[in-house]
């Protein structure tokens, strides 16, 4: 098995102490997902089956709070396939606790050599209420189980899983497999462990060890042979050749006094090898210390054939338990900053998987970094408390924090959440009693450009403060000319505020310029405000579709491309205009650039090409795309259904594609990876694509280029030259009905008339011909050679009124129109 996770850095940070945020963090592609691979060994290895599934068996009891609900959406399964599967799905919703339901996308397809499946999460929350510790990312699962809530679309899947449709599989549900045959229970159970929280997020190059920023839960319990906190930057700064000889050690252990109550006193070994593997080495525990066999042997890197597989173990249950899958979540809404002295009363409502240790609710609060107080929180009904900080006087500021514990586990939880490896003290919250003169934060990602299909277009802004926000208000104007300022509405319950942009002050049409600005006002007796800067929003539209385009980009009119990252542009050393992505890219980054001219799909092959330079990070010598180890890479994408689904027009790639490439990106890399090779123009090469190998015929396809980003490293990045994209037209019908055909004008017509075509290559050796109605050829002009729009004057005024037959082509392969001749 293999896994190199790749965790996006927060899109919203939060503005003020990270507990009272819930951010989400979302590839906008496919994140890659952990693979499983076969080991050719026979294990002939059983392990049982857990209590909780059998005891969920025998009394036929789902749905209760003691069980998880998962929900499969199958795509090409077998019906032994998708009943192995369900068996797995079962064992999982036994033993994990949730109110949400997980939601889970699979797919019965073949997959590359040697691959038995994948899975991964399709995104990370940090900050949620409930969260076991601040500040890290918690996969999407786990997220809504400790929030309670929906974060995910309830249409969007939680958790992608890929299994091969063509592998050695025993489909059995009583783990007797046969000798070189693979268990598909124990696979789709290991990689659903992944997606459930078994991950670790690091990676290594060069020597240099790093995990995600912002970590992710399950690294946050990394430690070594001595204790030390991995993800301690003062120990161990990410990256460096430090934390790097830490995940090479192996002696790597997850933390966890849960596991270790279950593991005779001991920590979780986890696997990590000399050698490190990608997405193998800290995401696994380690083999050799619990085999094939062992009850705790699941969530090792390996699996071999006939090995059966069918309960995660007592330590990763603890494991998870620790993460949160077990928990008290303490729901609380901070309290804000206040003008008034007054007695504050703070209230928190418990949910537990367990039962609250009684008189463990506390409020603990301290003014002006003075002593904390302690007041014992009383029940003002079930699991809803209140206490009171007694009233401080103006011009104090106030923190506090709330804790309580469970029977079950023993373990005291806080509100916020606390992580802070290097430091011990407890976090807290923290309010101010006085006058106000701070404006209010306002965090909102500007639009570059909108295309007119997306009017109205739902503004979104964030907008907090320490005494509450009044109004949030944008302010713009289209092409200089001032329009009504629109006032955005709060979500119910959020520090989201949005409106529309629509035509109804007025139209908007490609070519306008919007600008903007967002203004947030407080609800202070002096009212504090905050604006943002001008962001200027370039209007666009789709241009008519093409069987055809060309365009060398060294002329700045018609803007046919739109997007973010990617600039048309002449860098030093170049000597002449090309699109260039930024230089160098950015890490945790998606960069696309699209293409306004749909392209219509006439024929078969449509070539499209370009010359390019591609210096993006190279994954794992022998990774396919687009699995975790594959890195960085550039891919070519298109659209049948105006952009909602994006299709790779070939796999992805990166430096490796091309030897200079490659040794360029090599020739200057640094301790954390990232390369300073630099493009130049020797290292342009030409891509060539089939469009109508991917995409079906009398379709219009929206392409665009686009360039993913891991967390790991970063270089120079991509440049694309002279883009052909042509329709390749066999016959001169052909040509003719792709480009729209023949036309007559005017038609009827007094005799005198013009024949008009358009082609899309040159064509040579035609000949117009024109019949009377008993089939007698009345005029005949020849056509030397024709490329582009050809007009062609006909005179037939000598020749009665009657319908003739106009053709233009070549014997056996012609274009026919009929004209009337009325004088």
């Amino acid at each position: 098995m293999m896994k190199k996770l790749l965790l996006l850095p927060a899109l919203l940070l939060a503005a003020w102490h990270p507990a009272q945020a819930q951010t989400f963090v979302k590839d906008p592609a496919p994140a890659p997902a952990t693979v499983c691979y076969a080991r050719a060994e026979d294990m002939h290895t059983k392990l049982a089956l857990p209590a909780a599934y059998l005891e969920r068996q025998r009394t036929g009891r789902r749905g209760s709070s003691t069980a998880a609900n998962i929900e499969v959406t199958y795509t090409g399964f077998t019906p032994q396939a998708r009943a192995a599967f369900q068996h797995a799905v079962e064992i999982w919703e036994s033993v994990l606790v949730s109110p949400i339901t997980i939601r889970v996308q699979a797919t019965w397809t073949p997959l590359g050599a040697g691959v038995l499946g994948s899975a991964g999460a399709t995104a990370y929350y940090n900050d949620m209420s409930g969260a076991t510790r601040s500040g890290v990312l918690y996969p999407v699962a786990l997220a809504e189980k400790i929030a309670g809530q929906e974060l995910n679309p309830t249409t969007a899947p939680d958790i992608n899983a890929r299994f091969s449709s063509s592998f050695n599989w025993y489909y059995g549900l009583d783990g007797n497999v046969p000798a070189g045959q693979y268990d598909l229970v124990s696979v789709v159970l290991h990689e659903l462990g992944h997606g459930l929280g078994f991950l670790a997020a690091t990676s290594y190059s060069g020597g240099a060890g790093t995990y995600g920023t912002p970590p992710s839960v399950y690294s946050t319990y990394m430690e070594n042979l001595s204790g030390q906190a991995l993800t301690n930057p003062a120990l161990f700064p990410n990256p460096s050749t430090a934390l790097g000889a830490q995940l090479t050690s192996g002696q790597v252990y997850f933390n966890s006094n849960l596991a270790k109550a279950v593991n005779g006193g001991v920590r979780p070994r986890l696997y990590a090898p000399a050698t490190y593997s990608a997405g193998s080495s800290i995401s696994h525990l380690n083999e050799a210390t619990y085999p094939a066999g062992n009850i705790n042997s699941l969530m090792t890197p390996q699996i071999g054939a006939a090995e059966a597989m069918h309960n995660p173990g007592p330590l990763t249950l603890r494991m998870f338990d620790e993460m949160g899958w077990f928990n008290t979540a303490i729901r609380h809404t901070k309290l804000p900053d206040s003008e008034t002295a007054q007695n504050f009363t703070v209230q928190a409502t418990l949910v537990t998987d367990g039962t609250i240790t009684p008189g463990s609710v506390k409020l603990h609060y301290a003014i002006d970094n003075g002593a904390l107080t302690v007041v014992p929180m009383t029940t003002t009904g079930g699991l809803s408390y209140q206490g009171v900080i007694a009233n401080p006087g103006l011009n104090h500021t106030v923190s506090y924090y709330i804790a309580a514990a469970d029977n079950e586990t023993g373990r005291t939880y806080t509100a916020p959440a606390t992580y802070q490896p290097s430091v011990s003290t407890v976090a807290r919250y923290s309010f101010v009693v006085g006058p106000d003169a701070v404006a209010p934060v306002v965090q909102h990602k500007p639009l570059t450009y909108l295309f007119t299909s997306q009017l109205p277009y739902q503004l979104s802004v964030r907008a907090t403060d320490n005494v509450g926000v009044a109004s949030v208000t944008v302010e713009y104007a289209v092409n200089g000319v001032a329009r009504p300022a629109l006032t955005l509405a709060r979500e119910a319950s959020t520090s989201t505020f949005s409106g529309p942009i629509s035509t109804t002050a007025g139209p908007l049409v490609a070519g306008d310029v919007l600008t903007y600005r967002i203004v947030a006002r407080d609800a202070a007796a002096s009212v504090n405000q905050a604006q943002t800067p001008v962001y200027s929003v370039n209007i666009v539209a789709f241009k008519p579709a093409q069987i055809g385009y060309t365009n060398n980009l060294n002329n700045t009119t018609p803007v046919d491309f739109v997007g973010e990252g990617f600039t048309i542009t002449q860098p030093a050393g170049f000597s002449n205009r090309a699109i260039h992505s930024d230089h160098q890219y950015a890490d945790d980054t998606t960069l696309i650039y699209q293409l306004l001219v749909p392209i219509r799909i006439v024929s078969s092959p449509v070539v499209m090409s370009f010359e390019e330079i591609v210096l993006v990070e190279p994954g794992e010598p022998g990774s396919v795309f687009p699995t975790e180890a594959f890195y960085d890479y550039v891919v070519v994408e298109g659209s049948t259904d105006n952009g909602a689904t994006w299709l790779p027009v070939a796999d992805g790639y990166d430096a490796r594609l091309r030897p200079n490439w490659l040794s360029t990106w090599n020739s200057s890399t640094t301790a954390a990876g990232n390369s300073n090779g630099v493009g130049t123009p020797a290292l342009f090469s030409t891509h060539t694509f089939d469009l109508a190998s991917r995409f079906p015929l009398n379709s219009e396809v929206r392409l665009r280029f686009r360039l993913y980003a891991d967390p790991g490293a970063h270089g120079w990045g991509w440049a694309i030259d002279n883009i052909y994209i042509q329709n390749i037209v066999t016959s001169v019908a052909a040509d003719l009905k792709a480009t729209g055909g023949l036309s007559i004008y005017p038609n009827p017509s007094a005799g005198k008339f013009s024949v008009r075509a358009s082609f899309a290559k040159p064509t040579t050796g035609l000949e117009l011909l024109v019949r009377n109605s008993l089939g007698q050829t009345v005029y005949r002009q020849p056509v030397p050679a024709a490329t582009g729009q050809l007009d062609l004057p006909v005179d037939l005024s000598q020749f009665a009124n009657g319908l003739y037959q106009v053709s233009l082509g070549q014997p056996g392969d012609a274009a026919t129109r009929k004209v009337l001749i009325q004088k």
